[in-house]
């Protein structure tokens, strides 16, 4: 009898409370805000029916370097005047801030008022856009001056209502790599051009910068183009991990194709006799089309799906892409598998594209040894000054033998060494370089240069991507060089290394 009273006794106050959690709830909800806005509640708008309100911060979070530096935002300083009849706020930037496609743009919603938005500004572009989740103030900033009946405003000095701040996010963006980068892509005259830095351990990105004098919002750096020789590094991949090429399998080159029925090509030059190794670090067309066509379609797509090319390369946020505007690469857009297909795709050129984000993650496979990992550009999001999310890095997959990319890396490192290597023109720099230059013919007549490498050359710690796009073959040649330097100049500066 008494554990039957108990248990009624239990379920009359859980009646109870439930009855006066909902009580509690209809006689607030009428307070709550109707568009999820501060200024939109009951007692705001109660209070704030003698005052003059204007909004003078939008409360939005920072994008942050990985050092806890503002790259981007919270630099506007606002002044404000209180007059006899009304309320000024003058606004200007504390620093100017150049637009930067990566850290995109910010501006009005698409609708007002939203029921999901506090504020009304929302991010419209790069990672602006897609943090905006946590970058999106709860609460603007205002100032209100209080007014008599007439709309006069009255002595006394205006009240602040502060924000509730967006969370800040912080980057992978290393402060110094960024800035040389910006600098280096300010000072190269190519309309389409791109810089990207990775750490070859974490895949972090430690710069990415980039300009399309066309399309200024363009992200060039995670937009995928005619790579040409660079994705020569792909086709060794599957080539050397078939076993049906070593490196020193022969080659011989008239400086153009003979002997591959319904192949029409030139080699850039005749190199005669020549091991497979030879054939990478002099970027020949000849060899690496009988390589394409020996492997057939299915060695060319598995090694493409190996190191996930398709997609863009970047590591998603809580589950979403981190630029929306980045772009998966393209290996085959029609069927078949005849030689003319095969040899051309093999050199980079056809339909083949990829962005120089992807080139600079094939760079870093092949200095770590065949292990390739996702790129990471967002660290964590933090408020006020706490971690609330950590966004991990990949621990990476391997994608081609130890074997392999050591072979890979040799021939890389005789691009630059050897005195008939494609980037002999580095070969005094120090720190020593290993890279794969690529020239992709256009069909306007110009050509996208790229060069993709890591450096030090011996023990491996940055890979990169230069690019320099609709140029002529010379000047691009001598874009992607120049800004290698900048690359190599910045790690021997940072080190303490002396420059060749």
């Amino acid at each position: 009898m008494k554990r039957r009273l108990w248990w009624q006794w239990t379920w009359f106050c859980l009646a109870v409370c439930a009855l006066a959690t909902r009580l509690a709830w209809i006689m607030w909800a009428p307070f709550q805000p109707a568009w999820g806005r501060w200024q939109d509640t009951w007692p705001a708008r109660a209070e704030l029916e003698h005052y003059h309100l204007v909004q003078v911060d939008d409360g939005r979070g920072r994008l942050l370097y990985r050092n806890g530096a503002v790259w981007r935002g919270g630099a506007k300083v606002c002044t404000v005047i209180a007059g006899a009849h009304r309320l000024w706020v003058q606004q200007r930037d504390a620093a100017a801030e150049p637009l930067d496609p990566v850290a995109g743009m910010v501006g009005r919603p698409d609708t007002w008022p939203d029921p999901a938005r506090a504020v009304a500004e929302q991010g419209r572009s790069g990672l602006q856009h897609t943090l905006d989740r946590w970058l999106r103030a709860r609460r603007a900033g205002y100032v209100a001056v209080p007014e008599d009946a007439l709309g006069r405003a009255l002595a006394g000095s205006p009240e602040v209502i502060p924000p509730e701040r967006g969370a800040d996010v912080v980057t992978t963006l290393d402060m110094a790599w960024q800035r040389e980068a910006e600098a280096a892509i300010q000072r190269v005259t190519a309309p389409v051009s791109a810089l990207v830095v990775l750490d070859v351990k974490t895949g972090d990105v430690l710069a990415m910068a980039g300009r399309d004098t066309a399309h200024p919002l363009a992200i060039p750096a995670v937009r995928a183009q005619v790579p040409g020789s660079v994705f020569k590094l792909v086709t060794a991949m599957a080539a050397l991990d078939s076993h049906r090429f070593r490196g020193d399998s022969a080659f011989e080159c008239a400086g153009r194709v003979t002997h591959l029925p319904g192949v029409v090509m030139r080699c850039w030059r005749p190199h005669g006799r020549e091991s497979f190794l030879d054939a990478l670090a002099q970027s020949c067309d000849v060899a690496f089309a009988e390589v394409g066509v020996a492997l057939g379609r299915r060695a060319l797509v598995t090694a493409w799906h190996r190191l996930d090319l398709d997609r863009a390369g970047l590591l998603p946020a809580a589950g979403l892409p981190v630029l929306s505007e980045a772009e998966g690469g393209v290996l085959f857009r029609r069927s078949g598998s005849d030689p003319g297909l095969l040899a051309n795709s093999a050199i980079g050129q056809e339909d083949v594209r990829l962005s120089p984000l992807q080139a600079a993650r094939i760079a870093a496979a092949v200095a770590d040894g065949g292990v390739a990992r996702g790129a990471r550009l967002v660290l964590r999001v933090e408020q006020a000054g706490e971690t609330r999310l950590v966004f991990p890095s990949d621990r990476g997959t391997r994608v081609c033998s130890a074997g392999a990319a050591a072979l890979l890396a040799q021939a890389m490192r005789e691009a630059v060494t050897s005195p008939d290597g494609t980037a002999h023109g580095l070969a005094s720099v120090n720190p020593p370089l290993a890279v794969k230059t690529g020239t992709a013919q256009l069909p306007n007549g110009r050509v996208n240069a790229w060069m993709a490498g890591f450096l030090p050359a011996g023990a491996p710690r940055v890979a990169f991507c230069v690019f320099a796009g609709d140029v002529s073959e010379a000047e691009g040649h001598r874009q992607v060089a120049q800004m290698t330097r900048v690359v190599a100049a910045h790690w021997a500066a940072l080190h303490g290394v002396r420059m060749g």
